[in-house]
């Protein structure tokens, strides 16, 4: 699970993803801009036949904790699918972008195409 910040929202939990073909937040006011789709569009969820609605699409963005640092962090093309019960960071998507995702037996950390360290997560389960 993502080390985020929350802003006083719901704490829902931000996990970074392997199997996730995009980032998809639950909460409407992680978006910077949203577009709402006229219909919404079903999408395949991880467990067997599960499904999911996908709502919107748009510009999210979110503060994660860095070693007692807070940063912000932007996603273009997010999916706004409130009903989901984490936000999903796509690991995918992320390499697209040049980011780095190293995984151990503590959890995973991400760099951006700089080095810097833009995400850690802590496995959880």
């Amino acid at each position: 699970m993502l080390d985020s910040v929350h802003n006083n929202l719901i704490n829902i939990p931000t996990l970074i993803d392997s199997g996730a073909s995009d980032h998809c937040f639950v909460n409407k006011e992680y978006f910077i801009t949203l577009i709402l789709l006229p219909q919404p569009m079903l999408r395949l969820g991880a467990g067997k036949r599960s499904t999911f609605n996908v709502i919107g699409k748009g510009k999210t963005k979110i503060y994660v904790n860095i070693d007692g640092n807070i940063k912000s962090l932007t996603f273009d093309n997010a999916l706004y699918t409130p009903e989901l019960r984490s936000n999903l960071i796509s690991v995918s998507k992320l390499g697209e972008k040049g980011a780095k995702i190293h995984f151990d037996e503590q959890g995973a950390q991400i760099t951006a195409v700089d080095n810097t360290i833009v995400m850690k997560a802590k496995q959880l389960g």
